[in-house]
């Protein structure tokens, strides 16, 4: 499995999704909903499905109940048993993105990996990190692995001040020695 380009894909998605909201709607990523997002990196993972998984067959569910304590955003499943677990946040709270990594890593289906993604709303003056992602990644008992962090320019309504969007995506997991 090439997680460094879903990662990628992922990106290439959310600049995609700010060029046509800037144009139809004056707005920038953060218009968009987030499902509405997960669907779109869905269907941009599937279009090259067979290099990213290896040539196997794979399967794409939305929303997926996998007993983790709610629906996952995007779960891809492989012909050999392997699964692909994706959460997503747009914008949000550090607290908001703890709660979907723990939720990520409570998934005890064998041979899933699991990925965090948060598009972050940060000041330009904060860049490249208001907080949100070094807390995330320093999460006691937890390990949360940049996969990707790049950031571009955004419109938003909001607030006042220069706004980019941080692409953020981590590949998560139980650390067992902490």
């Amino acid at each position: 499995m090439r997680m460094t380009r879903i990662a990628e894909i992922i990106f290439e998605t959310a600049i995609s999704e700010n060029k046509e909201l800037s144009v139809i709607a004056n707005q920038g990523i953060f218009h968009m909903p987030e499902l509405a997002f997960a669907y779109q990196c869905g269907k941009a993972i599937l279009k090259e499905a067979h290099t990213i998984f290896d040539g196997l067959s794979v399967t794409w569910i939305r929303e997926a109940n996998l007993g983790n304590g709610g629906p996952t955003d995007l779960v891809f499943e492989l012909e050999n048993g392997d699964t692909l677990a994706i959460e997503f946040k747009l914008r949000g709270t550090a607290t908001a993105y703890k709660k979907d990594i723990i939720k990520l890593c409570k998934i005890t289906q064998p041979n899933t990996s699991k990925i965090f993604c948060a598009l972050i709303d940060v000041f330009d003056s904060k860049l490249p990190d208001d907080g949100r992602q070094s807390y995330i990644e320093s999460m006691l008992g937890y390990r949360v692995t940049s996969l990707l962090k790049r950031s571009f320019k955004t419109k938003q309504n909001w607030y006042q001040s220069e706004t980019s969007c941080v692409v953020g995506v981590w590949s998560v997991s139980l650390n067992e020695t902490d």
